[in-house]
C-alpha cells in the first residue's frame, strides 16, 4: 500500500493547552531535524482548522473515526507526541480513547512508538489493562520520569528509552535571544506565578497568599489557569500562547512559583528560579529532576533549576530518525 505521509502524530493537540502545543512543536522539529518535511506528517487534533493554521501541517478531527482512519491508512507511523496521554486522574476515557486509536493504527499495519510520555497515574484496574496493552503495540516509548519508566516496565512493556520533556528540546532557541532581552539594566522585576484547577487549589492559594504582591503576575498556559488566578490578588493575568510570547515575558521574571509542568518546563529553559505545587506526580518527578523544591504545605523560596542536558535534543533526534527509518 502507498501511504502519502510518513508519520502521524497523535496528543492532546488543539485544546488550547500551550504545553501541549509546545510538545506538538517539540516533535515537528525534531521531524524537520531528521529531514522528514511537514507535507509528510499529519496531526490529530481537536481544532485541525487551527493547528494547520499555526503549524502549516495537515490535521484532521480527532474525533472522527472516518477520519483518523483516513489519515492512518495514509501513513507509515503514528506517533504519541508528548504529554500525560495515559492516565486516570480525571477519568479512565483518556486511556480508552488512546489505546483505541493505537490499537486501529496497528490493525492497519501501521507502526506505532511513543515520545516524551508521562505514564500514570493509574488508579483503576481497567485504566492499566488499556495502557499496558496499548504501549505494548509500540516499537519504541520514549518516557519523561523515573516513575513513568517503572511503571511502563511493571506493564510489560519493552524498548522503553528514559529521557526528559521534549519541549527541553527548544531551548538552544532561546539562548541568543534571551542574552539580548536580559541586556538591558533593571529588567528582571516580576515574579510569575501559575495555577491550575485541582482539589488542592485552595491550599495553594492559602499558602500562596501572604507572599502576593504588585510584582506578581499570573502566567495562564489555558483558560482554566485564567480562572484559577482569579483567586489570586495578582498584578495580571496573561495568558500565554506561544514559546516567543513565553520567551518575552519569562525574560522579566525574577523567579516563578507555579503548578503546571510546562510552566516548569519553561522556567528551566530560561534559567528561572523555581518553586513548584505537585498537583500531580510528574510535577514532583520534574521538581527533583530539575533540583527545585516543592510547595505541600508551606512557602518555600524558587531556586535556579538544573540547566536543560545538553543531549536531551540529541536523545530526541536519535529516537526520531530510528522512528521514522523503521
Amino acid at each position: 500500500m502507498s501511504r502519502k505521509y510518513k508519520a502521524a502524530l497523535l496528543g492532546y493537540y488543539g485544546f488550547n493547552n500551550l504545553g501541549d502545543e509546545l510538545l506538538l512543536t517539540a516533535c515537528l522539529e525534531s521531524l524537520s531535524r531528521a529531514g522528514l518535511e511537514r507535507e509528510k506528517v499529519i496531526v490529530l487534533s481537536n481544532n485541525p482548522d487551527e493547528t494547520r493554521e499555526n503549524f502549516c501541517v495537515d490535521s484532521v478531527n480527532r474525533w472522527s473515526l472516518r477520519e483518523v482512519i483516513c489519515a492512518l491508512k495514509s501513513s507509515e507511523n503514528l506517533i504519541l507526541g508528548g504529554g500525560g496521554l495515559f492516565q486516570d486522574v480525571t477519568s479512565v476515557k483518556s486511556c480508552i480513547y488512546y489505546w483505541g486509536v493505537v490499537r486501529l493504527a496497528s490493525l492497519l499495519g501501521v507502526r506505532v512508538s511513543a515520545l516524551g510520555q508521562s505514564i500514570g497515574s493509574l488508579n483503576s484496574r481497567l485504566a492499566k489493562l488499556f495502557t499496558g496493552n496499548a504501549l505494548r503495540l509500540c516499537k519504541k516509548i520514549h518516557v519523561r520520569d523515573d516513575e513513568s519508566f517503572a511503571l511502563a516496565e511493571s506493564l510489560g512493556c519493552k524498548n522503553i528509552v528514559l529521557g526528559s520533556d521534549i519541549v527541553m528540546t527548544l531551548a538552544r532557541e532561546s539562548d541568543s535571544l534571551k542574552r539580548e532581552s536580559l541586556s538591558g539594566e533593571n529588567v528582571l522585576v516580576n515574579v510569575l506565578v501559575n495555577l491550575r484547577p485541582c482539589r488542592e487549589l485552595e491550599r495553594f492559594v492559602k499558602i500562596l497568599l501572604p507572599h502576593i504582591n504588585n510584582n506578581y503576575i499570573g502566567a495562564a498556559l489555558s483558560s482554566e489557569d485564567e480562572s484559577a488566578l482569579k483567586l489570586l490578588p495578582v498584578k495580571e493575568i496573561i495568558r500565554v500562547k506561544s514559546f516567543s510570547q513565553a520567551q518575552e515575558l519569562w525574560s522579566r521574571a525574577l523567579c516563578a512559583v507555579g503548578m503546571r509542568l510546562h510552566f516548569g518546563v519553561l522556567s528551566r529553559i530560561f534559567g528561572t528560579p523555581l518553586a513548584l505545587m505537585p498537583y500531580d506526580v510528574k510535577v514532583s518527578e520534574f521538581a527533583s529532576q530539575s533540583g527545585v523544591p516543592l510547595i505541600r504545605d508551606s512557602w518555600l523560596a524558587p531556586v535556579k533549576p538544573r540547566d536543560v542536558p545538553e543531549d536531551s535534543r540529541v536523545q530526541l533526534d536519535n529516537l526520531t530518525r530510528e522512528i521514522i527509518s523503521l
